[in-house]
């Protein structure tokens, strides 16, 4: 009897290098989503309706969309892997396949008030990091959140209207009216504090108990006194946590005091004796109790100097992804005009390529037979060239900063020079050949 192991058929299906079993999921708006599996992995793919794809402006949003989540990677927000031409839906984003529900369809479960927090913080956490990335994603609201079927975990999707303040295009209003704050429907500019009443909205929905009750009241005041940040908000709701912790505490201490204090009268037939030990040992109990609410308010008091800093570095932090977000934007725009400067500049020689081609002094130097041509004719070559290069550059001028016409024209004019000794040096040979009586020109 063997006791091997292995699959028990012979081939291996679903494992292809493009996508495969592509099924359509439904219109988003403009886009379309499809699930679809490459490598025997699903995948959920992001593109444009057939109306939409032929127009500039959407697949602009597209990219950018793109570009935005590729900023992001944290375990509570979606993956996106890759935008790529899939046939035969055209561009489409490739994003991991989240299995699981939104959180709308899963607050209708079955659910404790215990895990209901715990989506809650998983969600805050998600937000702050993207708030931290320079995001600000303008839509979150319950079918926007999506809760794992395994471990409940939560992943924040769809960032079609996502906007940083390094992006220059498509800077509009724009959000889910039942979710959105009052001012993000009348500016474009991106504010985290827009996500926040959003946040408030969705918190309201989840029954998360007293305790959230006035944070979440804050998150929907008007812009200037809501939470600035998400890390405020949390750092609220830490202190509050506290807070409570302590009182149930002295609540217990008291209840201790009460009952040894009920005992004693009870035991000792309340002489008066016995009631004066009773108070001296209340009056001690007592004040045990003030040093420990004393040691407490301290312990607060720590703790909220420490819950500072931590939002200090966490703002500085913040600051330094939003230089290193700039600074590769900006040598990404480099890039791209040092290539424009190299093509014009290839595009120049080519003209004062042609340009001397056109003289075809080269196809008759071998049948030169007087030393005076081929002075006359070098200058009339050299003079070809540095006229094609003249009129190039008044052409490209409007299309240039001055640095950038500097480099053309210098690479340009040391293009035509070696060329022009190039040809002189041919000349020479030409002359020592034929020897020429009359004497060159220097």
């Amino acid at each position: 009897m063997s006791s091997s192991s292995g699959f028990l058929v012979d081939a291996f299906e679903g494992v292809n290098d493009h996508f495969t079993s592509i099924e359509e999921l439904g219109t988003h708006g403009h886009n379309r989503l499809w699930r679809a599996k490459r490598f025997g992995r699903w995948y959920l793919l992001k593109g444009l309706g057939e109306n939409e794809m032929g127009q500039a402006v959407y697949r602009e949003m597209l990219a950018k969309e793109h570009d935005i989540m590729s900023r992001l990677q944290h375990p509570g927000v979606v993956q996106s892997i890759n935008i790529e031409h899939v046939e035969p839906l055209g561009e489409c984003i490739v994003m991991e396949w989240v299995d699981g529900v939104t959180l709308k369809e899963w607050l209708k479960g079955d659910t404790t008030r215990d895990e209901r927090r715990q989506v809650a913080h998983q969600l805050m956490e998600a937000l702050s990091h993207i708030h931290q990335q320079g995001v600000v994603h303008r839509d979150i609201k319950p079918s926007n959140i999506m809760i794992t079927n395994t471990g409940s975990a939560v992943k924040v999707i769809d960032f079609g209207l996502a906007d940083t303040d390094q992006h220059a295009v498509l800077k509009q209003p724009a959000g889910t009216l039942s979710y959105m704050a009052p001012e993000q429907a009348a500016s474009s500019a991106p504010d985290v504090r827009n996500d926040i009443y959003s946040l408030g909205k969705v918190l309201s929905q989840m029954d998360l108990g007293r305790a959230f009750k006035a944070p979440i009241a804050r998150c929907l005041k008007p812009i200037e006194e809501r939470y600035q940040s998400v890390e405020e908000l949390q750092t609220d709701l830490r202190r509050r946590a506290a807070r409570r912790r302590m009182a149930a505490i002295a609540a217990t201490v008291l209840t201790v005091l009460v009952l040894i204090t009920t005992a004693i009268v009870i035991t000792n037939r309340l002489d008066r004796s016995t009631l004066n030990a009773t108070s001296e040992r209340v009056d001690s109990l007592h004040n045990q109790l003030e040093r420990t609410t004393t040691v407490i308010d301290q312990s607060l008091r720590m703790q909220d100097s420490l819950v500072k800093r931590l939002a200090s570095l966490n703002d500085s932090l913040a600051t330094l992804n939003n230089a290193n977000a700039t600074m590769r934007d900006e040598q990404r725009e480099r890039q791209a005009r040092q290539q424009v400067v190299e093509h014009t500049i290839s595009e120049g020689q080519r003209i004062i390529d042609a340009a001397n081609a056109a003289t075809h002094l080269k196809h008759h130097l071998d049948t030169v037979t007087q030393g005076n041509y081929i002075w006359m004719d070098w200058n009339h070559q050299r003079l070809a060239g540095r006229r094609a290069l003249q009129g190039y550059m008044q052409q490209i001028r409007n299309r240039f900063d001055p640095q950038e016409l500097a480099i053309i024209e210098y690479s340009l004019t040391e293009y035509c020079v070696n060329y022009e000794n190039a040809m002189r040096h041919a000349f020479d040979e030409v002359w020592a050949r034929n020897r020429f009586k009359k004497v060159p020109p220097p």
